[in-house]
């Protein structure tokens, strides 16, 4: 009952960044990279053509350093807390956004973007000057060490890392220099941000070789319980796929959905694999028998029904949705030969107009 007044109140009075994407309703991980992406493809988009610096932070027990006193100021509020906000509570989410909902007003200029994700926050720029895009990016990271600071609040730098995304072959190798508190953040090529893994010109192979790895690891689950008496029944092999290894196939397909054709069936096989496991059939069985037997739709019609859903979501949202301004807003750039996500979704024809708009609000005052 507190945490819905709270969130009532919060969403109502826009007491909440648009940038914080943790917890919130409507507000997903997906959203959170899709965004993170899709501005760094159009920038690559751009004549002359951008390069794209990140920087991807790591707050220390950001919820259990939450300092108390700075967080009955923001809420303008009187609360009994000891020393930080209540852990595995529904109400500490909340309460670590409030206490830093300041944070982007001192530390973002004009250029450089920062999204927060609970304990997760990007920091990034682009630009066709890297010692000036390396620049600006070090200004916002003192901004920000020393903010956060003042919040009693400190950054991990074994977590904390710098990216650089390109176009260019012969920048392929090359490591910008950033500096969080006088040290040398690390480099990382292919970096993992909210589960999805990241590569230098977004065509999602790191990922999708990533999740096909660790979705075949989980075969060895079907094919131990298919050799068990108590297991070898269709029903319960096709439940074990469904719960431990369709969803990783799935995660990220908003974004990954303008992947090569040839990564695409990568996850294709793997479910016909787990296909043959569940109802035995040989590998001289056609494929759309197997996975007819095994009463489990191809990917691809999956992902297809998955992007229209999506995006039409995304779409209706009202305008305190970051990611669905962006989309409703976006401009075609077409320099690149490979599709970024909204270009796909433009070029199919997926978001349709008789979607009716929603709000993220709730409608019933609580208060």
């Amino acid at each position: 009952m507190v945490l819905i007044r709270l969130q009532f109140f919060l969403e109502k009075n826009n007491l909440l960044p648009e940038e914080k994407f943790g917890f919130r309703r409507g507000h997903s991980t997906i959203d959170q990279v899709l965004y993170f992406s899709q501005t760094m493809r159009d920038a690559q988009n751009l004549r002359p053509t951008h390069r794209n610096v990140a920087a991807l932070l790591d707050l220390t027990k950001a919820f259990d350093r939450v300092w108390k006193h700075k967080l009955i100021i923001n809420m303008h509020d009187t609360f009994n807390i000891r020393g930080r906000s209540p852990r595995n509570s529904s109400l500490s989410n909340y309460f670590c956004h409030t206490h830093g909902r300041n944070l982007l007003e001192k530390v973002v200029s004009a250029g450089t973007h920062i999204r927060l994700f609970a304990d997760d926050i990007a920091v990034w720029r682009s630009g066709n000057i890297i010692v000036e895009i390396e620049s600006r990016l070090n200004s916002s990271l003192d901004a920000l060490s020393i903010f956060t600071e003042e919040l009693k609040r400190s950054f991990n730098l074994v977590k904390t890392i710098s990216t650089f995304f390109k176009t260019n072959k012969n920048l392929y190798n090359y490591q910008p220099s950033l500096m969080l508190k006088l040290q040398d953040l690390t480099y990382e090529k292919h970096p993992k941000y909210l589960g999805f893994i990241l590569d230098p010109e977004f065509t999602s192979g790191k990922h999708i070789e990533h999740i096909t790895l660790k979705a075949r690891k989980r075969l060895n689950i079907l094919k131990y319980i298919a050799g068990r008496d108590w297991g070898a029944d269709a029903t319960t092999l096709r439940t074990s796929f469904l719960a431990l290894i369709r969803p990783i196939l799935e995660y990220g397909f908003p974004i990954y959905c303008c992947a090569s054709k040839s990564n695409l069936e990568k996850l294709e096989k793997v479910q016909l694999s787990a296909a043959r496991i569940i109802n035995g059939l040989k590998r001289s069985c056609p494929p759309v028998i197997v996975l007819y037997e095994a009463d489990l739709q191809p990917l691809y019609v999956r992902r297809q029904a998955s992007l229209v859903k999506y995006f039409n979501k995304l779409s209706s949202i009202n305008q305190n949705d970051k990611t669905a301004r962006y989309l409703n807003n976006w401009t075609y750039y077409k320099r690149l030969e490979k599709n970024s996500p909204f270009s796909q979704v433009k070029s199919q024809h997926i978001i349709v107009d008789i979607v009716e708009p929603h709000s993220l609000h709730c409608n019933l005052n609580t208060l």
